[in-house]
């Protein structure tokens, strides 16, 4: 029962750690794709819940593309660019015309605003195909 506890201790502060961080599973920076395509969203340190829930140390995702600047002190925006998944997806299909992007993924709180440091992945380009 004493290592059922340390190990439940352990795992809990893993997952709600400060050290959050967002990444794409499936995809990596210089990929070429055909649309559409998979993304798959990865996170550690936070959990996942949708958007109007009001849990401890958790969030939802954003896709960001091509978007070169990020105001972290208000909501995130929605538009093609800031693709917002409140219900708290981890994955999604892209179509995109062909030619290059770059994607990123933002952890938002209920409110879509950034966390407080804000829980953003490392920007990468893709080249989409024909």
């Amino acid at each position: 029962m004493k290592y059922l506890f340390i190990t439940l201790v352990l795992f809990s502060s893993s997952i709600f750690s400060s050290d959050a961080k967002v990444y794409f599973v499936n995809i990596k920076d210089g990929d070429k794709v055909q649309s559409p395509f998979l993304i798959q969203f990865g996170l550690s340190g936070k959990g996942v819940a949708p958007a109007g829930v009001d849990r401890k140390n958790t969030g939802h995702h954003h896709l960001l593309i091509n978007v070169d600047s990020i105001d972290f002190n208000t909501s995130i925006p929605a538009s093609d660019n800031h693709i917002h998944f409140g219900g708290g997806q981890t994955e999604t299909v892209v179509d995109l015309l062909p030619g290059e992007y770059t994607l990123q993924l933002l952890l938002g709180d209920m409110y879509h605003v950034p966390h407080d440091p804000p829980v953003l992945s490392k920007k990468i380009s893709l080249i989409v195909t024909d």
